[in-house]
């Protein structure tokens, strides 16, 4: 009888022990297989930011002046949400804003473009497995904007461009340029991914800008001070608003490039600008 129930309590320890093994493989498995969920997210996330997002924020999410930069500390740590009196999480402020759009733009901000609606619910496009994804893929840059922190140092005012076009500038690196035009000034967004500034490419008959500077130089109006295709590529970058291409309005264009951009920064935006011929 005591041999019976020895036998009775092993098999039960045994089977206890299986089902513990089954549920850690279980979990372990299931891990993994949200782990590649994720991923597979993420992915789709990247794709419709690339279609639908990045003509406005920017290149990997680094803002533009149509829309705030996305991949910043300043969202992941929470202080643009309580700039904004929101109270819950960044990733539930980030899908609300998605789904339901901003017609308005935040206080302190005169961005142009205003904020679609894009979940289906709120009458946009978006299923909300794609909003979910467009949320997982820009949560993917916490980290890295959270270590970036308030970004850039500060350029000392005798290491700034300046407004001066006639000035000497080094020789630049036009993918130097590339980089700063696609990242952290966000020219792409407004000059290549969409129509709100003066294209930089060919299209048709129109040469791309690098060939129309040395034209807008003879252009009637124009009331700028340079006397190059470099000097007004230059012009157009730190002092704007002096001459307004037709169709385009002041305003637009930041108007701190001047203070923003070192020499060699001027330099490089300028030899990238001038492979667009």
């Amino acid at each position: 009888m005591k041999g019976n129930i020895v036998l009775g309590t092993l098999a039960m320890l045994g089977l206890i022990g299986a089902v513990a093994l089954v549920a850690v493989r279980e979990l372990d498995r299931m891990e993994t297989a949200q782990r590649a969920y994720d991923a597979r997210a993420v992915e789709s996330g990247a794709l419709e930011f690339e279609n639908r997002c990045r003509p406005c924020h920017g290149p990997q999410g680094g803002g533009s002046p149509l829309a705030p930069a996305l991949n910043s500390a300043d969202l992941f740590d929470g202080s643009r949400l309580q700039a904004a009196g929101y109270t819950g999480t960044v990733e539930d402020y980030v899908r609300g804003v998605i789904a339901a759009g901003r017609p308005i733009p935040s206080a302190g901000t005169n961005y142009p473009q205003r904020m679609p609606t894009w979940g289906e619910e709120y009458g946009g496009p978006l299923r909300d497995d794609q909003v979910d994804a467009l949320v997982l893929f820009i949560m993917n840059w916490k980290d890295r904007a959270l270590a970036a922190g308030g970004g850039a140092p500060a350029i000392a005012p005798d290491q700034a461009v300046g407004t001066d076009v006639a000035q000497t500038l080094p020789e630049g690196d036009p993918e130097n340029g590339k980089i700063l035009a696609e990242g952290s000034l966000g020219c792409a967004a407004c000059h290549l991914l969409s129509n709100a500034g003066p294209a930089w490419t060919a299209d048709g008959a129109n040469p791309g800008i690098a060939t129309r500077a040395g034209e807008r130089l003879a252009e009637t109006g124009y009331a700028g001070q340079a006397e190059t295709p470099d000097q007004y590529l230059l012009e157009s970058v730190v002092n704007p608003n002096i001459y307004l291409v037709d169709g385009f309005q002041a305003g637009i264009m930041p108007a701190n490039f001047a203070t923003r951009l070192t020499h060699q920064d001027a330099a490089d935006l300028i030899a990238y600008m001038l492979t667009f011929e």
